[in-house]
């Protein structure tokens, strides 16, 4: 097995030694292993362990050298895997996110006429895969980003798990600009509009006007306010043991119209719905409510299936998450930040700053309003006391 033709030069021959002794060394390292499993040793077992050791592919489902099956395996083995922050399975909407970048990956794949592997995600796939999905599916600048992040993730466990990887993935070319963001909130006069609204002749937005209310008030997700009947209510607070997301207990002051809502419904509580219907009624609601102020925003297109940016009539820009930054927006400078995150549940204060939709012009009227305060301090005289 050693013996090399004399001709050979002697570097040659030194370097063909070399690796042909980590060849025999890794075929007993292989063997002591799976004999004592009781498998197999045969020709097959011998050809598997030698394209192992040259890291040849072991067929085109092989998800330690081929991207989409890694992905798909990734996928699979997720749906029985906890999450480490929370300690909770794996969502479902997560495992989605897995399903829908694998599924962009073939199709980029087909269009190419290749089989990517994973050392193969570098920077070369990343520009031809971003003018892919922007040029040719027009997806937008945010979805391309999330894209990319989460094919990052998937390259970065693949690495963690001792699978070659390109280098490249690391680079500060290797991401893309989403766009800005341009979610609309509620302000309070408009929140009010919507609570004073009489709704008794229409049962079922009757119950998302109570349920979105309870929202705009508490700052819980949508995945949280379906679970609402598991909520402890007590006269003065709402108490979570556990958020959906963060696991956190949360205590939440309850709000006057907070208050009247349980009131009305004699303390049963507003029934749940899907997320589709309620972001549905819930335009309904904010169009009832005439909250059509022209204002930017992204909508969704059903011939392209993709949002477009423009102006369009605010309630047309409502939806379940609405709530979550309406509570943000609505008391950001009134009371100190570490309180609405203590409620909000937010982490750190970089991704509670984005929920923040003040708009320019409301900074603009804040900042009139304090100058018109500081002065009339300035201007005012002081008030002499009598003494007798």
């Amino acid at each position: 097995m050693q013996n090399l033709k004399p001709l050979a030069d002697t570097k040659t021959k030194e370097e063909y030694r070399e690796r042909i002794q980590d060849l025999k060394d890794e075929i007993i390292r292989c063997f002591n292993r799976d004999y004592a499993k009781g498998l197999i040793i045969d020709s097959k077992w011998l050809s598997k362990a030698i394209d192992t050791y040259y890291k040849r592919p072991l067929g085109e489902d092989d998800y330690t050298n081929f991207f989409v099956p890694f992905i798909e395996k990734y996928t699979e083995d997720s749906e029985n895997r906890l999450n480490l922050v929370t300690g909770k399975k794996i969502s479902f909407r997560t495992i989605q996110k897995y399903k829908t970048t694998g599924k962009q990956i073939e199709d980029f794949e087909a269009e190419y006429k290749v089989r990517l592997k994973i050392t193969d995600i570098n920077l070369d796939f990343h520009k031809k895969f971003t003018s892919h999905l922007k040029l040719k599916h027009k997806y937008s600048n945010t979805s391309v980003e999330k894209s990319i992040r989460q094919i990052k993730s998937f390259v970065r466990e693949a690495k963690e798990m001792g699978y070659e990887v390109s280098s490249e993935i690391e680079s500060r070319k290797f991401t893309f600009q989403k766009d800005e963001t341009v979610d609309t909130y509620l302000n309070e006069t408009e929140i009010d509009l919507i609570y004073n609204l009489d709704l008794s002749d229409n049962e079922s937005l009757d119950n998302v006007r109570d349920l979105f209310v309870i929202g705009l008030w508490t700052g819980l997700r949508i995945s949280d306010l379906k679970r609402i009947n598991q909520f402890h209510f007590s006269d003065n607070t709402i108490v979570i043991s556990e958020t959906e997301k963060t696991g956190s207990t949360v205590e939440i002051p309850i709000h006057p119209q907070v208050r009247e809502i349980l009131k009305k419904r004699n303390n049963k509580l507003p029934r749940i719905i899907s997320d589709q219907k309620f972001n549905k009624y819930v335009k309904d609601v904010c169009q009832e409510a005439k909250i059509n102020e022209m204002i930017l925003g992204s909508v969704r297109k059903k011939k392209t299936n993709r949002k477009e940016k423009g102006y369009y009539p605010k309630h047309e820009l409502i939806s379940s998450h609405t709530a979550r930054r309406s509570f943000a927006t609505n008391h950001y400078g009134k009371i100190d930040d570490r309180t609405i995150m203590a409620i909000t549940t937010h982490k750190s204060h970089s991704q509670f700053m984005k929920y923040i939709k003040t708009t320019q012009k409301e900074h603009i009227d804040k900042l009139a309003k304090y100058w018109e305060e500081q002065e009339e301090l300035k201007n005012a005289k002081p008030v002499l006391k009598v003494v007798n």
